[in-house]
């Protein structure tokens, strides 16, 4: 009886883990405004394109796969642009963030994207 209640404790805990992963907040949910997406492109084009193209994007949130989108973010603010590494406006960082998301094909939603504001809840997921 103890290794059957035990067994079904195992199992509950199992499906209450798969249960909240599917719950998982990612950048396929809208989680930026096109208003963003637009304001990150000129930003994009003057500072960031020298040096990186779309598809360097796409292999960068491979490699961050299932991540904190707030530990992308911080690590391109505190590392680009390489020759003035933290120059930009916060507002800037996450305006290119957005506009690289969408590049990527993920979708602009209704919410703006806010490093302060739940953007470590939001997971990346593969282009």
């Amino acid at each position: 009886m103890k290794k059957m209640l035990g067994l079904g404790m195992v199992v509950l805990c199992l499906l209450g883990a798969q249960w909240s992963l599917a719950q998982q907040k990612t950048v396929k949910d809208g989680v930026f405004t096109q208003a963003q997406v637009d304001a990150g492109k000129p930003v994009y084009d003057s500072v960031c394109r020298t040096c990186h193209d779309q598809r360097f994007y796409r292999d960068t949130l491979r490699s961050w796969n299932n991540q904190p989108l707030l530990w992308l973010w911080e690590s391109v603010m505190g590392t680009m642009p390489a020759d003035n590494p933290g120059s930009l406006m916060f507002q800037e960082y996450t305006d290119v963030i957005a506009y690289i998301l969408a590049e990527q094909g993920f979708p602009a939603g209704e919410e703006a994207l806010d490093p302060d504001n739940g953007m470590d809840e939001i997971h990346i997921v593969q282009p």
